[in-house]
C-alpha cells in the first residue's frame, strides 16, 4: 500500500489540500536515463588494416608499423609477424577510427636487461628498415581508413 502526501494550496481565503502526485516526475527520469544510456554506449566506425612489410622484394620479419594522426592524438603500433604481414588491434578491437595517419615502420622494441650488467647489450642496426621509414615525416607513407578492410602493403627501398 502507498502511503499519499498532500500539499496546501491556498485560493483566496480558502485552503485546499490535494495529493500531491510524485509519478508526472516518471516520464522524465526515463528519458533522462535514456539519453544517458545512448550517449555511452555509442561506438566509433572503424576500419580493419591489415597489410605485408616488405624490404627489396623480401618479407620483414620483425619491427612496427606506427600510425599517427596527430591532429586527435592518435599513435597506434602494429607488430611486423615473421612473414612480415601485420594487423592493427587496440582494447577496442581490431582497426582504427576512420581518418588520415601518417605511416612508418621501425625497429622492435629492445628488450634490455635491467640492473647492472658488464657489457652493454648489442644493438642490431636492422638494415631491412631504412632510416627514413623510421618517421612518419620523411616516410612518405599515409593511410586514409575507411569503413571495413583497408590494405596497405609496404614496399621500402634503400
Amino acid at each position: 500500500m502507498m502511503a499519499m502526501s498532500f500539499q496546501a494550496y491556498k485560493y483566496g481565503d480558502q485552503t485546499t489540500m490535494r495529493p500531491t502526485n510524485y509519478f508526472r516526475f516518471i516520464p522524465i527520469g526515463i528519458l533522462l536515463v535514456n539519453l544517458l544510456l545512448q550517449g555511452c554506449s555509442r561506438e566509433e566506425i572503424r576500419g580493419r588494416i591489415i597489410g605485408k612489410v616488405t624490404f627489396q622484394s623480401k618479407p620483414v620479419s620483425e619491427g612496427l608499423v606506427v600510425f599517427n594522426n596527430a591532429e586527435k592524438g592518435i599513435y597506434m603500433t602494429a607488430k611486423i609477424k615473421e612473414d612480415g604481414s601485420y594487423q592493427v588491434l587496440t582494447a577496442k578491437g581490431a582497426g582504427l577510427p576512420l581518418l588520415t595517419y601518417q605511416v612508418a615502420v621501425c625497429p622492435p622494441l629492445i628488450d634490455a636487461p635491467t640492473g647492472k650488467f658488464s657489457t652493454p647489450p648489442k644493438v642490431s642496426q636492422f638494415p631491412n628498415i631504412p632510416r627514413k621509414y623510421r618517421d612518419p615525416k620523411t616516410a612518405g607513407l599515409s593511410l586514409q581508413v575507411h569503413e571495413g578492410e583497408n590494405r596497405l602493403d609496404i614496399e621500402m627501398t634503400p
